[in-house]
């Protein structure tokens, strides 16, 4: 628990300094500021796992510093300190989101216990993290592969969705005024927004019996009809490769894929989106490609659904595409398990498009 990253705010720079000293000394990693306006930024630029925040600050209030901080993420641990604050504020800071409020100057011994206590209270509240790092997609494999019994509840502008896992499958969700698997097709839309997964935690009810992975796709799928005509515009005039350039730029803006190439069975680069090195990636994709087909040739199971190398920056994808082959870099936290779905949707929609097309 010590080492928690904790953004220190007080308008009094001395009361800063021996803030982050003492946090300092008992483990922490803290980082001062005297602007209220620039904490708040902070605090949404940086990964903090807790704001200890004093009522008056330069520049914003204390109170308007901790109702930017739970607007941006509303599951903020924020602990308040003042040295004269009066039962309105403090009732008021509680009521904004804060969990603790304390008093300056302050006890040291007492301060640590309190911080420690309120992160000690997260933990046992569940994981926490946003779905701009991990995706739905991700949260789902990941929990229905482990069989895990839990409750994921996820939160964007004011609108809380829930959903509910048990015996490797997803067996009840929510939204709004919506249940099962319309509340899973309306959830994956969503592309940012906070998250708590809680463990052992049982279903109210059950109203899912399609397996997580149907589930998943068939809301891809529906994403993709919805969407199509907006996202995709191929005309008559694009090239043989027109497509290929689209599909690429599709795929580099899936969750978790950081670049894409598009290459023939020799390595010929066809197609790229955000790759530093094009033509090397091609010919790296076209290699990996072709040693996996010979492993699956010689076991007698056919051409693989995909390839996966992993190493310590991330993990190297790729997919055959018709005659060709897609290579995707992934970032770290995405699993190929989860990417693939989204994948697979886009190739799909552009080799059919570009079938209409012939």
């Amino acid at each position: 628990m010590t080492g928690a990253r904790i953004l220190v705010v007080d308008e009094a720079a001395s009361t800063v300094l021996r803030m982050v000293e003492q946090l300092q000394q008992e483990g922490f990693q803290p980082l001062g500021v005297t602007d209220g306006a620039q904490a708040a930024d902070m605090y949404k630029e940086q990964s903090f796992e807790l704001a200890l925040i004093g009522v008056s600050t330069d520049g914003a209030g204390g109170i308007d510093v901790l109702r930017a901080i739970m607007l941006h993420d509303p599951e903020a641990l924020v602990v308040m300190m003042s040295t004269d604050a009066t039962v309105d504020v403090a009732v008021e800071a509680m009521k904004s989101g804060a969990r603790e409020f304390t008093s300056k100057p302050w006890d040291a011994p007492a301060l640590t216990a309190k911080l420690m206590a309120v992160l000690k209270r997260r933990d046992e509240m569940g994981l926490r993290g946003n779905l701009r790092d991990l995706s739905l997609t991700t949260i789902v494999s990941v929990n229905c592969n482990e069989y895990a019994q839990s409750e994921l509840l996820v939160r964007d502008q004011g609108r809380v969705g829930a959903v509910y896992f048990e015996r490797g499958g997803i067996v009840h969700a929510s939204l709004d005024d919506e249940e099962g698997e319309a509340a899973i097709y309306e959830l994956l839309t969503w592309e940012d927004g906070s998250f708590v997964l809680r463990q052992g935690v049982p279903a109210p009810k059950h109203t899912i019996q399609m397996d997580w992975a149907g589930l998943l796709l068939r809301g891809m799928q529906q994403i993709d009809d919805t969407s199509r005509e907006v996202e995709l515009d191929i005309g008559e005039e694009a090239g043989a490769r027109g497509w290929q350039d689209r599909m690429a730029t599709a795929l580099a803006a899936v969750k978790g894929v950081e670049s894409v190439v598009v290459c023939s069975p020799g390595g010929e680069l066809l197609a790229q989106a955000a790759s530093t090195d094009p033509v090397m990636g091609a010919g790296l994709t076209a290699l990996v490609a072709q040693r996996a087909l010979g492993i699956s040739r010689s076991l007698n199971a056919g051409e693989p659904r995909y390839a996966s190398i992993t190493d310590g920056g991330g993990r190297f994808l790729v997919v055959p595409c018709e005659e060709d082959y897609v290579g995707l870099w992934l970032s770290e936290r995405h699993p190929p398990e989860s990417i693939m779905l989204e994948v697979t949707t886009v190739m799909r929609r552009y080799r059919r498009l570009r079938g209409e097309q012939r």
